[in-house]
């Protein structure tokens, strides 16, 4: 059967159901989730100004471990497999005992505990004496600074696992908490046999899963509580160590004294790569003597050793550079003054910025592969037996890769030290190197564009935060919904608004095909439904995007606002909708009249029912009119209507021979149903007619109305009735007698006769 789609105007009003729902049950879940993450003796207390439970001491952490202890040992000394999971209980205990002991050393000594790096609190230093300062001073600084922002970096990296460890804890440990439950009611019905041994082991397992899970989460929360100090406590350094940074940038220079200084130190530096180079040539040299003719283990290690001394006459390359490197800062101090010429060589120190930043990559690159090697070869040589002849090979194929890689990180921190030190004489000209051709503008371009946009896809908008109390600790889980993932939600959400309007079409005319429906409950239906599958559509994205329903709650909120102020009847109609819905005393199809207007029902929607007058006009009733008003159901359960039609004979006629040619009239009839048969009453003597009252049935919905049908049987009576001779008697009149005077007949024609006594 097909099914019509809804017509565009019904999109508003599923979409404010949708957005209703959600934000009533986010204003639910914004009062009620954060307890309801927590087990029973885990909760906080009903009053909002109780205080909150006191932290266990390091006298009840220490017990608390005892007592771990002595339920792991017990476990311990149990057979294998003498105990339903066995073996799972013994690793949650485990793992119970571990976290126990980290919580127990904490407490013991929470001065060492909760001491963060000191190393902040000597950062804010600064150059003693006049200008102008060594530039290697500054570097000093330099490299303090960056040593300081790299560690700001990281705990901001930190946090923000440590968030995401915390909010998985919680949600695993809501997970045994509910598995908790549903043991100990499992156990309260069976209390013997084998199934109860094997639920008072999952019981048990259960309970360790929950502490395991607690524990989890307050280290977790101690974890980034340091690091939040931590945290802090790098930015008052950071921000002095700027100023001081931004105070000598201009007042340094580059001696005679420090380049001989420089040229000493990396003259010995390259002395000793060339000492390890010939070292190490002497050593291949000799190992390819040794091993010609013998098998692929000695020419992986030969291979090795080459690479090796390759990669230190490169270590020794970037030394020789060293000295230049230093005197190219030194010109570029001197390069300020005219711009020209400091924005020439701005722009050759950025090329030189991209040469080196690609090798550095490429570096980092043979890094990573040499490491997946030397972890390779590890796990061979480990798998090799003390008397195994090739064992010797392979050690000393894994000694030459440690070596190489060894080399290759040296040269991989020269590298990163070379960029440095050239972004950072760039930096100092202060200019700003132009493209020189239209590719360059457009890489710039992009490359800001880029930034700009990467900005804002993760800017946040907002932040929602659930706590919860563990032991005695406020845990709390912070989510940031950021533009992205807003913009992702809405694309998300687009997706299963198109699959939802799918699958409720599918499914609903699967269901009409089945059962039979009509088309208009069908299409009623799939409203409904198409409705119930957004909310979950909904409810998913949000889930799958990790933004939280408390992030709405002052949605919630607002939407209780404006119920108090306005929104009660919208709140109404849409609850009477349901229960119209769901007790079916009025449905689609039905032929009802309330109040003044009459006619067939064809849709009940979220605010309102649809009714079509017989005179074809919509009339469009709210839905708490229906509940609260009474109304009359002509098809509600019997699809047929008795209909009465007065017929008045004159005095004098055969009143039965009138009475069979009424009945014979309505038998005759198509519409006039024969179950159960038309009637003819006497209905009454009239004071000018003998009164008959046809009594007959028809089907609602049939292929004529009921008016029609009255119509049709007045023809057929009347011509039935002048047919046989006998009169249907005239309009009944008034007649008004004055005892008083002449006799005045008035008729209700208005004419008047004088009749004398």
């Amino acid at each position: 059967m097909p099914i019509s789609r809804p017509v565009a105007s019904r999109v508003s009003v599923r979409w404010m159901f949708a957005t209703c729902m959600l934000a009533a049950t986010a204003s639910v879940l914004a009062q009620g989730l954060p307890a309801a993450l927590l087990p029973r003796a885990a909760q906080p207390p009903a009053s909002a100004s109780a205080p909150a439970a006191a932290a266990p001491t390091a006298e009840e952490w220490a017990a608390r471990l005892a007592a771990a202890r002595l339920e792991h040992r017990q476990l311990l000394d149990q057979p294998p497999g003498s105990a339903p999971l066995l073996a799972e209980r013994q690793l949650a205990s485990a793992r119970r005992l571990a976290l126990l002991s980290a919580r127990a050393e904490a407490a013991k000594s929470p001065a060492s505990a909760a001491q963060t790096d000191d190393r902040p609190a000597q950062a804010a230093r600064s150059l003693r004496g006049p200008p102008p300062y060594s530039m290697l001073d500054v570097d000093a600084l330099r490299d303090h600074f960056d040593g300081l922002v790299a560690q700001r970096s990281a705990l901001t990296l930190t946090l923000k696992l440590l968030d995401d460890e915390i909010e998985e804890a919680v949600v695993e440990r809501s997970a045994a908490d509910a598995s908790l439950r549903l043991q100990r009611e499992q156990s309260r019905q069976r209390r013997s046999g084998d199934d109860a041994a094997r639920l008072r082991a999952q019981i048990e397992l259960a309970e360790l899963r929950s502490q395991v899970a607690a524990l989890e989460v307050v280290q977790a929360d101690t974890a980034r509580q340091r690091a939040r100090e931590r945290l802090a406590a790098l930015s008052e350094p950071i921000a002095q160590l700027g100023r001081e940074i931004d105070r000598v940038r201009d007042q340094q220079q580059v001696g005679d004294a420090d380049i001989d200084k420089l040229v000493k130190e990396s003259n010995a530096e390259r002395r000793r790569l060339e000492a390890e180079r010939t070292r190490l040539a002497e050593q291949l040299a000799r190992r390819e003597t040794e091993a010609a003719g013998s098998g692929p283990t000695a020419a992986r290690e030969l291979e090795v050793l080459h690479h090796t001394v390759v990669a230190l006459r490169e270590l020794e390359a970037i030394e020789r550079s060293r000295a230049a490197l230093w005197r190219g800062r030194q010109d570029a101090l001197v390069a300020r003054a005219d711009k020209s010429q400091a924005r020439a060589m701005a722009a050759t120190l950025t090329r030189s910025i991209e040469q080196v930043q690609a090798r550095l990559r490429n570096a980092s690159e043979h890094g990573e592969l040499l490491r997946g090697e030397l972890t390779a070869q590890q796990s061979l040589v480990r798998g090799l037996s003390t008397d195994d002849p090739t064992r010797a090979g392979e050690q000393r194929v894994l000694d030459a890769l440690q070596a190489r890689l060894g080399v290759q990180e040296h040269l991989r921190d020269l590298l990163s030290r070379a960029n440095v030190l050239l972004s950072r004489s760039r930096a100092d000209l202060g200019v700003a190197d132009r493209p020189d051709s239209a590719t360059g503008w457009l890489e710039s371009g992009y490359a800001g564009l880029g930034g700009w946009l990467g900005n804002a896809w993760n800017y946040e908008l907002f932040s929602a935060t659930e706590t919860t109390q563990i032991d005695g600790r406020l845990v709390t889980v912070e989510h940031g919904v950021t533009v992205g993932k807003s913009l992702g939600v809405l694309v998300m959400f687009a997706v299963g608004y198109w699959a939802a309007g799918r699958l409720s079409h599918l499914l609903i005319t699967l269901m009409a095909r089945r059962l039979q429906l009509s088309v208009q409950f069908a299409r009623v239906l799939r409203r409904w439904v198409n409705s119930i599958l957004l909310l979950v559509v909904l409810l998913l994205v949000l889930k799958m995007a990790r933004i939280p329903l408390t992030a709405f709650a002052f949605l919630g909120g607002a939407l209780a606002i404006g119920i108090g102020f306005g929104a009660q009847n919208v709140i109404k109609n849409l609850i009477s909708g349901v229960i119209i819905l769901f007790e079916r005393k009025i449905r689609v199809g039905d032929i009802v009249s309330i109040g003044g207007t009459a006619g067939t029902v064809l849709s009940v929607d979220f605010r309102a029912t649809t009714v079509r007058g017989f005179d074809g006009i919509d009339a469009i009733v709210p839905n708490s009119a229906l509940l609260e008003n009474q109304i009359s159901n002509w098809s509600g359960g019997n699809p047929t209507m008795r209909r009465t039609i007065a017929v008045g004979v004159a005095y004098g006629s055969d009143v039965r021979k009138a009475a069979q040619l009424v009945t014979d009239c309505a038998r005759a009839h198509a519409s006039v149903l024969t179950d159960p048969p038309p009637e003819v009453l006497f209905d009454d003597f009239g004071s000018d007619a003998l009164m008959l009252r046809l009594l007959y049935w028809i089907r609602l919905g049939g292929p004529r109305g009921g008016p029609t049908v009255d119509s049709d049987l007045r023809y057929a009576i009347d011509d039935a009735l002048r047919a046989a001779g006998i009169a249907i008697a005239f309009p009944q009149r008034d007649v008004h007698l004055d005892v008083t005077g002449p006799l005045r007949v008035e008729l209700s024609g208005g004419s008047t006769n004088d009749v004398r006594r």
